[in-house]
């Protein structure tokens, strides 16, 4: 019966650990490998299920230790990212299991102090309250941190994890000594508190997230508005042309008739000039489309020799807003060099950008300069007066790509400035 209890036990012990593993990969994503894979599992179902106790520091700072390095060798992402991850997580897991195995405890001697049968049939119930809690984390905050691990930069993962770390003190300052039974509820609200304030600290960093997108998505349907109003200029101009079409062509009959060629030729030119929309498809995804219209119409006020290759139609791994955000950025930054370029002969703009079979979405974007580049470490500064309102267009695009693990690759020369990127679209 021991034995069968004891199966019964470690299979609940890797239920628990699968909706910690799969809690954690909402935010941060494991290591391609399966090997790889099943060892974060191994070990992240030993941090979730720790058992604490009052006056144990050893334990809980060591699965501290395992946490992180867990999370910094098989989990993919930034540093940053990752430390928030840790210091959102570990209070949590601190907390619960501490007030599990206390309250646990305590229930349990009060009706029975049984070392037997009973306690072995008490455990393993006990951890269906693990698997229950960690359940309902994946369940409605898994979705929660998917989008906030996809949106807020460095300084806001960092002010998480400021936030946090007032919980990780203050649970392995409660579990580091021995307390007495006076104060016993007072740590468990305490408990209580850690558990609600990091709870609280997601809701928060889902907030950000969405106020980040929000801004993203106004600024693309700005774009797509602007869009469909050319588009409906456009389409009443053609209709008016239309309308007059026999009128043209009676005045170009006319002059051919007498020989007039040159101005048959010029006035087929103006009249062809008129007819000429400047919407054009570069893919399926009416957002995408809107920004790279306003871009290339943009460039070519600009006097800019423009070429778009776009092959994006079947992307699904990246989504619109942070598509968007990287052509847009990346096509400021390109027109704006242009422009300081006095002899508009010398202004070109080359993009393409493609989305492959196999899944990878690359991103080639080559423009020609004339002002020095300047960089501060891995920074590339403005060179406007006002510097803290520019300069951030890379910084966007980086975010971007880090976000989805890919690489970003910049290079430039005295006259060309470029840009590469490659994404493995998920």
């Amino acid at each position: 019966m021991e034995t069968l209890i004891h199966f019964l036990s470690i299979i609940l012990y890797l239920i628990q650990g699968c909706f910690f593993y799969r809690s954690v990969c909402c935010a941060i994503r494991p290591l391609d490998s399966r090997p790889w894979k099943l060892l974060a599992w191994f070990l992240l179902s030993m941090t979730g299920s720790v058992r604490l106790f009052a006056g144990d520091p050893v334990n809980i700072i060591g699965m501290l230790g395992l946490f992180l390095a867990t999370v910094f060798f098989l989990f993919r992402g930034q540093w940053f990212v990752k430390l928030g991850i840790v210091m959102i997580f570990y209070p949590i897991v601190a907390a619960f299991n501490f007030l599990h195995n206390s309250l646990g405890a305590t229930i349990f001697f009060s009706f029975s102090d049984d070392m037997g049968i009973k306690n072995y049939l008490f455990s393993v119930l006990a951890q269906v309250f693990l698997i229950l809690f960690w359940y309902l984390f994946h369940r409605f905050m898994g979705e929660r941190l998917s989008r906030t691990c996809g949106m807020l930069d460095q300084r806001s993962w960092m002010l998480l994890t400021v936030i946090c770390l007032a919980s990780l003190t203050a649970v392995i300052s409660l579990i580091s000594f021995q307390l007495s039974s006076a104060v016993e509820s007072v740590v468990y609200l305490c408990m209580v508190a850690c558990i609600v304030t990091n709870f609280g600290t997601i809701c928060l960093a889902t907030r950000l997230a969405d106020t980040i997108l929000a801004d993203m998505e106004r600024r693309n349907l700005q774009l797509q508005k602007s869009y469909y109003e050319e588009l409906d200029q456009n389409q009443q101009q053609i209709r008016k042309i239309r309308h007059d079409m026999n009128n043209h062509l009676s005045v170009i009959e006319g002059l051919l008739k007498k020989g007039d060629i040159q101005n048959a030729l010029e006035y087929f030119e103006d009249l062809a000039g008129h007819v000429r929309t400047g919407t054009r498809r570069f893919c399926k995804d009416s957002i995408v489309n809107a920004v790279l219209n306003a871009k290339y119409t943009a460039a070519e006020d600009a006097a800019i020799d423009s070429f778009f290759h776009v092959d994006i139609d079947k992307i699904l791994g990246i989504d619109a807003v942070s598509l968007c955000t990287i052509l847009s950025n990346t096509l400021d930054n390109a027109i704006e060099a242009c422009l300081k370029i006095p002899e508009t002969e010398k202004r070109h703009l080359s993009l393409k950008a493609r989305y492959t079979d196999n899944g990878y979405f690359s991103y080639e974007i080559v423009n020609s300069k004339r002002n020095e580049v300047k960089k501060k470490k891995d920074a590339f500064l403005t060179d406007k007066e006002d510097a803290r309102s520019h300069g951030l267009g890379i910084v966007s695009v980086r975010d971007v790509v880090r976000r989805y693990d890919g690489t970003l690759d910049i290079t430039y020369t005295e006259d060309e400035f470029r840009i590469v990127i490659l994404i493995k679209a998920k």
